[in-house]
């Protein structure tokens, strides 16, 4: 799980940042916090503020890094440093994650320079229960430290360590996390003691889940696959005040399903099949199945080493008034369903992070929605951070102080505030916190000019 996150220089971010995901000074709600370790981490963060004030850019800031770790490398084509001044340029962009896996805490972080497009510095660090740090790795091309302290128990992993670590340390762009897991054969098969080196990685890659207003890692709708989760999903719906009583799959042709594809990308996708496929095979020979969104279409694609079996696409019933497919349904109902992957998926320690929740959700949907993720009726390990207007959940009923950062812009530069450290944390538990934001109390919110006052 994510306990924080911090960076400096980045688009409207200037000074380093945090977004802190373990618990401050609030009480109660003891259902909205996670253990980690001799720590309490929180499942919910919100972040307020106008627009333009920088609540995206944090996201965004969060994404870029993960982006770099999958990749390896920096482009600079989605880098993007503070221009408040100019003195910017010759600062370094850095970032920091520090998470809570296998009951270990680490923190992560690296550093770049705009202007080179080289990586500056890399650390990974463990922190024992009493937060005292033991340095993993480090690489500053800056200070000209190299320092690797992995204790492999084979001395052959050892050397070979040793070899991948040189070989980063000669190249100032590349990350060496994701070298160590780029095609290093069986490495940590033979000695699986340093494993957690792939563990932080596959974080990254699987863990963390960005949803945006035009595109999301979510958007599968995987979790309609599964027919004795449906029960679940009408509760939710019907709680959600969405009309749908039964959803059904209905067989579509190869051609109806890929109309408007190219037939280069459609043989693409079903080579990826069977490959898939090769390397999946079940003992008993059953074919593989996918979900995937085409167009404005949803089709779960069966598939085999010989390519594809069969290809459905779902449709929804709404009682006595009709079947819709997934195309006809209002940009509402499939923000919903999106959404509901958070609440329903089996999957555990995944920190998703949506940026404008709200989007196409009614303000008592939205507010509904964050109700039934924080009281769930299958408890999990996940995380939900997001970005929001809706200040119907500025209620301290019904989230801790710990759980609302206000996003403030001045001089170009964006500042992240949490309700927990406004006033030495004497904001009072009967206070109206909507009405107080919205009053201009904590920043955060557009400076309009009335008619009346031209």
């Amino acid at each position: 799980m994510l306990l924080k996150f911090s960076v400096k220089n980045f688009a409207a971010i200037g000074e380093t940042q945090h977004l802190n995901l373990t618990t401050g000074k609030a009480r109660g709600k003891t259902g909205h916090l996670l253990k980690a370790g001799s720590q309490r981490a929180l499942k919910f963060s919100s972040i307020y503020g106008a627009n333009a004030a920088g609540k995206s850019t944090m996201i965004r800031a969060m994404h870029f890094g993960k982006n770099m770790i999958q990749i390896g490398s920096l482009d600079k084509r989605f880098l993007s440093i503070n221009r408040s001044a100019d003195t910017w340029k010759e600062q370094p962009t850095e970032f920091t994650y520090t998470l809570f896996l296998n009951k270990k805490l680490y923190e992560y972080g690296f550093s770049l320079s705009w202007q080179d497009e080289t990586i500056l510095r890399e650390w990974l660090v463990e922190k024992n229960s009493k937060l005292e740090p033991k340095t993993i790795f480090i690489r500053d091309f800056v200070a000209e430290q190299f320092e690797l302290n992995i204790a492999a128990k084979n001395s052959d992993v050892v050397k070979r360590l040793n070899v991948y670590f040189e070989d980063a340390s000669n190249e100032e762009n590349l990350l060496f996390l994701h070298e160590i897991n780029s095609q290093k054969g069986n490495l940590f098969d033979i000695d699986p003691s340093f494993q957690y080196l792939k563990t932080i990685y596959r974080w990254f890659l699987t863990k963390l889940k960005f949803v945006y207003p035009n595109g999301s890692d979510l958007g599968s709708y995987s979790f309609l696959n599964y027919p004795d989760n449906h029960d679940k999903l009408y509760r939710y719906l019907s709680d959600l005040d969405i009309p749908i009583s039964k959803m059904s799959q209905v067989e579509v042709t190869i051609e109806q399903a890929f109309w408007d594809v190219p037939t280069a990308i459609v043989k693409e996708i079903e080579a990826g099949l069977k490959n898939l496929y090769q390397q999946q095979e079940s003992k008993d020979g059953n074919p593989i199945s996918l979900t995937m969104r085409i167009q404005d279409n949803y089709y779960i694609i069966e598939a085999n080493a010989e390519g594809f079996l069969n290809i459905k696409t779902i449709s929804f019933t709404h009682g006595k008034f009709g079947t819709y497919e997934f195309n006809e349904e209002s940009d509402g109902t499939k923000r919903i369903l999106e959404l509901l992957e958070i609440i329903t998926s089996p999957e555990q320690d995944v920190t998703y992070v949506v940026d404008e929740i709200d989007r196409s959700l009614h303000p008592l949907l939205t507010e509904k929605l964050i109700s039934m993720y924080l009281d769930s009726e299958t408890p999990n390990r996940n995380q939900l951070i997001i970005t929001t207007h809706e200040s119907r959940l500025l209620n301290l009923r019904k989230l801790r102080k710990d759980e609302i950062y206000f996003a403030l812009n001045s001089n170009g530069q964006s500042q992240f505030i949490r309700l927990d450290e406004y006033e030495q944390d004497n904001t009072r538990t009967d206070l109206n916190i909507e009405l107080a934001y919205l009053s201009g109390r904590y920043g955060g919110i557009p400076t309009l000019i009335k008619c009346e006052d031209i």
